[in-house]
């Protein structure tokens, strides 16, 4: 049988026979990678909080005045906003999954490099910021993002709150796989979204399994002050990469071509 070495070429694959998946192994792969990982990462996720919180504490201030910016929060509810509040709140929303995934693919990054034995420091979680691969990331941001807010929205007008974050949560898994798609296999947007709902539903409990129990580990960060969750939260990321490596692999040809641009990380 011929070798199968790039990323279409496996998806292929999967498409005629599935995958098998040992819930046991990824998760030990998982724990031993975050170990690696969980100091840069979650520095990381700390400074894009930090930032992030000072963004909307200062949008906020200027537009609305703290108070009532807290008081909203305290008693938000979606239908309580005006058609053009509701279309702000879901174009806001998108750009900011599209401005988050590039630092999303940095955290698959630094995991990629920890379980490869490469060297890998604070500035690789920002390699995709100035990537070739920056605009495919923003574009697969922002159409998830317009699906997920957009679905969980309509459903929260209607009433159907728990539902609308079911749903949110279930794009989410089917989704998975649509990042390290684009930055390990080296395809395009709607490519990788396409392909990651066919990865996702050829094994979806299994897969759904794994991201309930690395969630639920990461939660219990809570109890290390709060602040703590920003250190497990990692894991969740780890996980992530390790099902991924564990179902595609890396595309070799699309890591060669890496190399070449990967001095400026360090």
């Amino acid at each position: 049988m011929q070798k199968i070495t790039t990323t279409k070429e496996k998806i292929e694959e999967i498409k005629q026979r599935g995958y098998p998946l040992e819930f046991g192994e990824i998760l030990s792969q998982a724990l031993n990678n975050y170990q690696k990982i969980v100091w840069i990462a979650g520095a990381g996720v700390l400074l894009l909080s930090i930032v992030f919180f000072a963004i909307i504490m200062g949008l906020a201030a200027i537009f609305i005045g703290l108070s009532t910016f807290g008081r909203d929060i305290a008693d938000f509810q979606i239908q309580n906003f005006s058609a053009a509040g509701i279309i702000v709140a879901l174009v806001g929303g998108a750009i900011a999954v599209a401005l988050i995934k590039p630092f999303y693919a940095g955290i698959l990054r630094v995991a990629h490099h920890a379980d490869a034995k490469e060297d890998f420091d604070f500035s690789t979680l920002f390699y995709y910021y100035k990537s070739e691969y920056l605009k495919e990331i923003i574009i697969a941001g922002i159409l998830i993002g317009f699906c997920s807010n957009g679905i969980s929205t309509a459903l929260e007008l209607t009433g159907n709150t728990i539902l609308g974050s079911v749903i949110s949560y279930i794009i989410i898994l089917l989704t998975l796989f649509t990042t390290p798609l684009i930055i390990f296999g080296n395809l395009k947007a709607i490519e990788a979204i396409q392909a990651s709902l066919m990865l996702v539903s050829r094994n979806f409990f299994m897969l759904l399994a794994l991201m309930i129990v690395a969630v639920i580990l990461a939660g219990l960060g809570v109890f290390a002050f709060c602040i703590g969750i920003l250190f497990t939260i990692p894991l969740v990321f780890s996980v992530q990469y390790m099902i991924y490596t564990n179902v595609i692999g890396i595309d070799e040809k699309n890591e060669l071509e890496e190399i070449g641009n990967s001095s400026s990380d360090y």
